[in-house]
C-alpha cells in the first residue's frame, strides 16, 4: 500500500530512559519464554532461576565495586529511593531526627522526605547556586549530630549538573551522618563512585544504561540496617520482599556487565556529541541560554532555555520532524507547576518556560547532531513569529 514515507526518529530523551541494548534483550529472552519459575522454589528449575538472580547480583556488584551482599534489588529507582530514606530514618527512630536533601532532588526523594517530616523527621532542603550545584558552605553548616541522613543526587536530569557527591559524602562521614546518592543517571558511566567516596546507600537503575525497565537496586553498605517498607516476604535478606523478576534481573546483569567494560568509551562519545550540538547551536540559534554547570555535567546532556517560546511547543514541532527531546520546562505535564529545579537555581520563570534538554546515548550518531542543529532553529523561528513574547521586529 502507498502512503507517506516514515519519519525518521532521532531519540534524544535518554535521561528519561535509554533504548535496550540488543545484547541485553538477548540475555533476557530465555527467561521470558521458559525460565518463568519462582527462584524460591526448591526444585532444579527454581534453583536455576536462583543462580540467575545471584549471577545478576554479582554483575551489579562488579559494576559498582561493592560486595554482592550489598546489592538489594527493587522494582524501580523510585522504590529504591523510598527504601533508602524511609528505611533508614524509620530504623533509626530518634537516634538522629534530621534529614538533609538538596532543593533540586527528584520527586522520589523530595516526596518521601516530606512524608517523613509528618512523622517528626525534620527535613531541610539545601540551596543550590545558579548552575544547580549544592551550596557546600550551607551544607557544611547544616551538618550536626542530629542529622540522620543526607541524600544528594549525583546528576540532575533537568539541567545536567553533577553534584559534588565525593566532597558531600566525606563531610557527612566526618559529621557521623549516613549518606545516600541517587546515581540513577550516572551508575553506568561513573561506576567507581561507590568505591571513591564514603557513600552508605546508592540507587542504581539499568534502564538508564541500556538495560530493562521495572528493575533497580539499592546498594547498602555492610552493617547498615533498614526497616522494610513491605512486609510478608523474605527475599533480599528480608529488606525487600516479593518474587524476583528473573528475566529483568538477567537484563540488569547483562547491562551492568557491558557498562563495566564500555563506560569510558561511552563517556567520551557522549561528551563529543553534546559538545558538537552546542557548537552548532551557538552558530545557528539566537537568544538562548545554556543551563546547568558547563563543565561538571552529565556526559551527553545539553540543557538550555530558549527565549520567547514555550518549550512544550518546541518539543511538539520537533516531534513532528521525528526528533524526540525533553523539557525541564517551567510547567510539568501533570501539575502545571513551575519547575522546582529552575526555581531553586533562580532562573526567571518566563525564561524557564522555554527550557529544553537533549540527552544522548551510546546509540546516537554525529549525523543526528547535524540534523537537530538544522531543524531546531527553524522550529524556533516559526514559533517566534506567532509568539506574543517576541519583541517587536524579532
Amino acid at each position: 500500500m502507498g502512503g507517506l514515507p516514515a519519519v525518521r526518529t532521532i531519540y534524544l530523551d535518554n535521561v528519561s530512559t535509554t533504548r535496550p541494548d540488543p545484547r541485553v534483550v538477548s540475555a533476557m529472552s530465555p527467561f521470558l519464554a521458559e525460565g518463568f519459575v519462582n527462584p524460591s522454589s526448591p526444585h532444579r528449575e527454581g534453583q536455576r532461576a536462583r543462580e540467575m538472580v545471584e549471577a545478576a547480583r554479582a554483575e551489579v556488584a562488579l559494576l559498582a565495586w561493592c560486595g554482592s551482599e550489598e546489592v538489594v534489588f527493587t522494582s524501580s529507582a523510585t522504590e529504591a529511593n523510598n527504601l533508602a530514606l524511609k528505611g533508614l530514618c524509620r530504623a533509626r527512630g530518634r537516634r538522629g531526627d534530621r534529614l538533609l536533601v538538596s532543593a533540586v532532588e527528584h520527586p522520589s526523594i523530595l516526596q518521601p522526605a516530606r512524608s517523613l517530616a509528618q512523622e517528626g523527621i525534620q527535613t531541610m532542603e539545601l540551596p543550590v547556586d545558579s548552575q544547580g550545584r549544592l551550596d557546600l558552605d550551607c551544607y557544611r553548616r547544616s551538618l550536626d549530630p542530629r542529622v540522620c541522613l543526607v541524600s544528594l543526587m549525583h546528576a540532575n536530569p533537568e539541567v545536567g549538573t553533577l553534584q559534588p557527591v565525593l566532597d558531600a559524602a566525606r563531610l557527612a562521614r566526618e559529621a557521623g551522618c549516613f549518606f545516600h546518592t541517587d546515581a540513577t543517571l550516572t551508575a553506568g558511566l561513573f561506576p567507581s563512585i561507590w568505591n571513591e567516596a564514603p557513600i552508605d546507600l546508592m540507587t542504581v537503575s539499568p534502564h538508564h544504561f541500556h538495560g530493562p525497565r521495572g528493575i533497580a537496586a539499592l546498594l547498602v553498605r555492610g552493617g547498615i540496617r533498614l526497616r522494610p517498607q513491605e512486609e510478608g516476604g523474605t527475599q533480599e535478606g528480608g529488606i525487600r520482599g516479593g518474587t524476583e523478576a528473573v528475566a529483568l534481573l538477567a537484563g540488569f546483569g547483562a547491562a551492568a556487565r557491558f557498562a563495566r567494560f564500555e563506560a569510558a568509551e561511552r563517556r567520551q562519545r557522549l561528551v563529543f556529541l553534546q559538545a558538537d550540538l552546542r557548537r552548532r547551536l551557538e552558530k545557528s540559534l539566537e537568544d538562548w541560554v545554556p543551563t546547568g554547570d558547563p563543565v561538571e555535567r552529565l556526559p551527553g546532556h545539553l540543557s538550555l532555555c530558549v527565549r520567547y517560546v514555550e518549550g512544550e511547543a518546541v518539543l511538539a514541532l520537533l516531534d513532528d520532524e521525528g526528533i524526540l527531546a525533553g523539557s525541564g520546562s517551567a510547567c510539568t505535564r501533570d501539575a502545571m507547576k513551575e519547575s522546582h529545579v529552575l526555581r531553586a537555581m533562580g532562573i526567571d520563570p518566563v525564561l524557564g518556560r522555554g527550557s529544553l534538554q537533549f540527552s544522548f546515548s551510546a546509540f546516537n550518531r554525529p549525523d543526528e547532531v547535524e540534523e537537530v542543529a538544522r531543524i531546531l532553529p527553524e522550529v524556533v523561528r516559526r514559533l517566534r513569529r506567532i509568539s506574543p513574547f517576541t519583541p517587536s521586529g524579532g
